[in-house]
């Protein structure tokens, strides 16, 4: 299968999941209301960065090394897996003890939702693992059937709860955490014959997938950081949870145009960082083609749509929601775009640039936060999202033409030929002209 037959049905798994995610949000959200939204976001936003922190990048790194050494990719899976455990279980006691002791920025939640807190880190660290092992040989309909699974798995529990009038913030996050048990589950059960445990962790190898996962994880940490930032700095300064609520539901409406393409991005990775050095660029440009365009019309479609869909989806309740929205939207897309030179710098060993790149954006978020923030509330933390996003994908476009010679002129709008490989790849049953 080509690499863009597996973007399609990856993408086409993608837009179901997104669906389905859409559909929880607007269950979420009408029996949450703002305020519970508002905390359920901030737990949220806690748990993605516990676990991007306390991985280390060791699953990326397995990833990366099995690709460049594939003779020894069963060594670098265990060892990636024992310091999983041992790190999950580390970071999961850490993340539920901050959430205990400082309440009075997280809310109150119930016991269980403590508990289901502290095995959470272990379980997504294990997830990735599994994750990774399959984007070795780009399993896309393996890695299709563990999101959908996941998606629906968390979809009914959200509703049966909500039906019988139990659900609640901390029920919430215990549906968030079951989607990660099923993800888990799955990619255990396609990775278990690839496990070796007469294999004994090794000290060298591990601090081999720790030197390359500390420079590949400053990626995605920053990348976390600086779609979280806005969240946890909103709590702390405006000090409710509506106004997170409110800002957190345009967010998600603003992100349905770049949701689902990056599901492709971990196959761009791994298909990037085997790929001849004479022939990535013009790859990189197709692949900028295809996303320039499908940017253009998710901007017009949500700018046009944005504000009956939160009405609609969520209820007039959130309709402070509409404002941030529509300044979120053009940087949301925006960041789609970055994300692409993002793995293709990662597959070639140079994620110093992106994490420098990075740096700079969060910097500029973080503070242009603190001062419009107290004066504008939450369009004031859209206005420096967006302003983030413009400086990562300048700065980026910026490196990548100068290291790779891609021209930014080739990276804009699908031509002829590509219209006719994309059509080439669609199963011949979908194209009714050639019956």
């Amino acid at each position: 299968m080509s690499l863009l037959r597996k973007a399609i049905l990856v993408n086409s798994t993608a837009f179901i999941c997104l669906g389905l995610g859409v559909f929880q949000a607007a269950v979420l959200s009408r029996v949450l209301g703002p305020a519970g939204i508002g905390q359920y976001a901030v737990i949220l936003s806690a748990l993605v960065l516990a676990g991007q922190l306390s991985s280390l990048g060791f699953p990326l790194s397995f990833l990366y090394h099995s690709q460049h050494d594939p003779a020894n990719t069963k060594v670098y899976l265990i060892n990636t897996i024992w310091s999983m455990l041992l790190m999950g279980a580390v970071g999961g006691v850490l993340l539920t003890v901050l959430i205990y002791c400082k309440s009075s920025y997280f809310g109150e939640v119930p016991w269980f939702t403590l508990v289901a807190i502290l095995f959470y880190v272990s379980i997504l660290l294990q997830r990735c693992v599994a994750r990774n092992n399959l984007l070795i040989a780009i399993e896309a309909r393996r890695l299709s059937l563990m999101d959908l699974s996941a998606m629906t798995g968390a979809v009914l529990a959200i509703l049966v709860l909500a039906g019988l009038g139990l659900l609640g913030v901390g029920q919430a996050i215990l549906c968030f955490v079951f989607a990660a048990i099923i993800r888990a589950s799955l990619g255990w059960f396609w990775m278990r014959r690839n496990v070796d445990f007469s294999i004994k962790p090794s000290w060298r190898i591990n601090r081999k997938l720790g030197l390359m996962g500390v420079r590949l994880s400053w990626v995605d940490l920053m990348i976390l950081v600086n779609a979280q930032l806005n969240i946890l700095i909103i709590k702390y300064l405006l000090d409710n949870f509506e106004s997170v609520g409110y800002f957190s539901r345009g967010q998600r409406i603003a992100m349905l145009a770049v949701m689902a393409g990056q599901a492709v991005l971990p196959l761009l990775f791994s298909r990037w960082a085997s790929f001849p050095e004479d022939k990535l660029a013009k790859h990189v440009e197709k692949v900028m083609r295809f996303a320039t365009t499908v940017c253009v019309i998710a901007i017009v479609g949500i700018l046009l749509t944005g504000k009956w869909l939160i009405l609609i989806l969520y209820g007039r309740e959130f309709l402070p929601a509409v404002r941030p929205m529509m300044i979120l939207v053009p940087g949301a897309v925006l960041h789609l775009l970055s994300r692409i030179f993002i793995p293709l710098l990662g597959s070639r060993g140079r994620p110093e640039f992106v994490v420098i790149v990075l740096m700079i954006a969060v910097v500029i978020n973080a503070a242009l936060c603190w001062l419009v923030i107290p004066t504008w509330g939450i369009a004031g933390a859209a206005c420096a999202s967006t302003a983030a996003n413009i400086v990562i994908l300048v700065l980026l476009t910026l490196i990548v033409r100068k290291k790779y010679g891609i021209r930014v002129a080739n990276c804009i709008g699908l031509n002829r030929s590509d219209i006719e490989s994309i059509v080439e790849s669609l199963p011949k049953k979908t194209l009714w002209w050639k019956r």
